[in-house]
């Protein structure tokens, strides 16, 4: 099959989107992506993607998301103003609401012209799914969307969500498919839209079983813990744990990963011996790494529904390495441990009880020890490659296609 994928976002902030088309290179399908180019710290690891997937005979259609070229980029940002404003008076028709969600919406549906005879089109975030639809309709396709968070709880902005909740509702029922990458996400938006379920998937964002390394017990040194995101700031939920750190640096130590805001190493870091930080790296370097601890830290606060609902990339990666997992209590994160017993715990985050939770784990580290190689079997067969098959079977259901590898 032919298949485009369109997302707001580029391959280096985009993982899920990153697994979808390797799935679809192993079932031999010829892809194209539009996606955007950001000049931050993700920019060389984008590179560095892009020109991979090309070498593959991936179609890699990139759209600078900076104030160049400057035209495109002022009529997209003065319509996402506009409409954004008149949305607060006037019900927005579905091209008006995806610009006013998203400026990108607009840079989407003109790099389109540039594609040609998908049989399938997929978008990722809120500002594909006008862009989708359009390329849809133009074509002839089947029309997919991946949910990857509850976008109409993300932020504060309660203008913006409620128009990412009227876009959404436009325009679900009219997708042949569509994944969640959680049940929790997949059961909010059924209460928001109150349509049926039909051809919805919850897939949840596991990793490829290949990117896991089998743990090797370390039976001694102190505990290590680690950390992961795009970037090392505030409100990540760190500020949980640094006192605890701080006070405890012969028996603890945290190894956190990302892009780190010099501000918050300054106020918050700076002087702590036992925190080790480590640049940005790429996907399948960082889940090699994770072996090399003990604990993984999900430290999300719900500061909207969207945190509280989701369950996030380093949650998954963790339980797939043999990781003992160490969660503040999220309504997902919570139901999600309770299915695996002995894998991980949460801790209050309201009373922050993380004391309380890091030195029982300092008690039982032996144990925790133990068990790892345990932890690590029961996630073998929870992988990418198998929760994929639903994507897969749903796409060859709706669309047959005679020498599709299963």
């Amino acid at each position: 099959m032919e298949i485009l994928l369109v997302t707001t976002h580029n391959l280096a902030t985009n993982p899920r989107l990153v697994k979808e088309l390797e799935l679809f290179i192993q079932l031999r399908h010829r892809v194209t992506v539009i996606c955007f180019e950001f000049k931050n710290w993700s920019y060389a690891i984008n590179l560095e993607l892009v020109a991979g997937y090309k070498t593959r005979n991936v179609t890699i259609i990139s759209i600078p998301a900076g104030r160049s070229p400057f035209i495109s980029w002022f009529l997209s940002v003065t319509a996402e103003s506009l409409l954004r404003f008149a949305g607060k008076f006037f019900a927005l028709p579905l091209p008006a609401l995806s610009l006013a969600v998203s400026r990108r919406s607009y840079l989407l549906v003109t790099a389109i012209n540039k594609v040609s005879g998908p049989d399938w089109v997929i978008g990722h975030y809120p500002g594909a799914i006008w862009p989708v639809l359009h390329a849809a309709k133009k074509f002839g396709s089947k029309v997919g969307f991946d949910m990857e968070d509850y976008h109409p709880g993300e932020g504060n902005n309660k203008h913006l969500q409620s128009l990412n909740k009227k876009l959404i509702a436009a325009s679900i029922h009219t997708m042949n498919y569509v994944s969640f990458a959680a049940p929790l996400i997949l059961e909010q938006v059924a209460i928001d839209t109150k349509m049926p379920k039909v051809n919805w998937l919850s897939i949840i964002n596991y990793f490829p079983g290949s990117d896991f390394i089998r743990p090797v017990r370390d039976k001694d040194g102190p505990v290590k813990l680690v950390w992961f995101s795009q970037n090392i700031n505030s409100g990540r939920g760190l500020e949980l744990i640094l006192p605890f750190i701080k006070l405890r640096p012969a028996i603890v130590t945290l190894h956190l990963v990302g892009n780190l805001d010099m501000d918050f190493f300054n106020n918050s870091l700076k002087g702590i011996s036992n925190v080790i930080i480590h640049a940005p790296m790429k996907q399948h370097e960082l889940h090699h790494f994770l072996h090399l601890f003990d604990v993984g830290l999900a430290l999300d606060i719900p500061l909207d529904s969207n945190r509280d609902l989701a369950l996030t990339n380093k949650l998954i990666a963790y339980l797939q390495s043999g990781l003992y997992v160490l969660a503040t209590s999220t309504t997902a994160q919570d139901a999600f441990l309770k299915e695996f017993p002995g894998h991980g715990k949460c801790f209050d985050y309201k009373k922050n009880t993380v004391a309380e939770a890091l030195d029982g784990i300092i008690h039982d580290l032996s144990l925790i020890r133990d068990n790892q190689e345990t932890r690590y079997r029961n996630f073998e067969n929870r992988n990418w490659e198998n929760e994929s098959k639903q994507l897969t079977n749903m796409l060859n259901e709706l669309y047959p296609v005679s020498d599709t590898i299963i």
